[in-house]
């Protein structure tokens, strides 16, 4: 692969436009894969996180060897990318790239530091929510939009997701069309919609509820950095691992999209999410 773009494009009959779209095709790709590995340990932490609160041995010992194996893939995922990014000398902005990349391995190796301290009677779960939190899914550079440094208030960000987030359309259309055929034979089933209920109360026992419909989509995960950046104690549920539940919280919300954020019970459109933000409990409190 290092000899492939040490070369002159003109040697393997091609245009140099065209291997620098490959080059950052390729790059890009990893760069996604990176991104999505820190998906991944955000939410492997949460479960952690409330597992830690329950000072149950098992559950916490067993979380944390997940905890561990995510890390380790988001390591892995570094390092890939810093043993190739010296090779795209001929892309724009990759200083700006290799400079993040490093950054991110910095701070995963205190993120191993920090979870090595837990056999050690330590531990602060507080110092380590930080690490992760700076470990941010949308600081992986994305070539598309380097030079956009300005930065974006909560309310607007979620707003410009919401509307322009078009990527896997087809696939997304799918997956709905599946759902609304589930929901739609639970809406003749008394047995299920009240099965959804008891469901529905045991969630909402949580003062601050995000129910999103898969993990992937660009609203939930800005809306999840949001909360987790102001250390809003809240909980998640993916509703679409359940039919019951995802129909009655429609119901309840008059809303067919995902997320949505529910406080003490009560439906609140994203929208307002800047005024909502002093309001809700954090995490610790003094």
């Amino acid at each position: 692969m290092g000899s492939y773009f040490a070369k002159n494009p003109s040697e393997y009959g091609m245009s140099s436009e065209f291997e620098t779209e490959s080059e950052e095709e390729d790059l890009e790709i990893k760069l996604t894969i990176l991104r999505d590995a820190m998906i991944h340990l955000r939410v492997q932490f949460l479960h952690f996180q409330s597992v830690y609160k329950q000072s149950e041995a098992d559950i916490i010992e067993n979380d944390l060897k997940a905890l561990k194996i995510i890390v380790m893939v988001v390591q892995n995922r570094i390092e890939e990318l810093k043993s190739i990014a010296v090779e795209y000398t001929e892309l724009i902005n990759m200083g700006v790239v290799r400079q993040k990349i490093e950054d991110f391995d910095y701070i995963v190796t205190q993120v191993v530091v920090e979870i090595r301290e837990f056999e050690r009677d330590n531990f602060l779960i507080e110092k380590l929510e930080k690490l992760i939190n700076k470990l941010n899914p949308f600081d992986v550079p994305n070539l598309q939009n380097l030079d956009q440094k300005t930065p974006i208030p909560p309310k607007e960000m979620i707003k410009s997701v919401m509307n322009n987030d078009s990527k896997k359309y087809q696939e997304q259309m799918k997956k709905e069309k599946v759902q609304r055929e589930e929901e739609n034979e639970i809406r003749h089933d008394n047995s299920k919609i009240l099965s959804g209920q008891r469901k529905i109360y045991k969630i909402f026992r949580k003062q601050v509820v995000l129910l999103v419909n898969y993990l992937e989509d660009g609203c939930t995960l800005k809306t999840m950095q949001i909360l987790n950046e102001n250390q809003i104690n809240y909980s998640i549920f993916d509703v679409s691992t359940d039919a019951e539940v995802r129909l009655i919280v429609k119901y309840l919300s008059d809303c067919e999209t995902f997320p949505q954020l529910f406080v003490k019970g009560n439906f609140e459109k994203l929208a307002d999410i800047d005024s909502l933000i002093e309001t809700l409990p954090k995490l610790y409190v003094k």
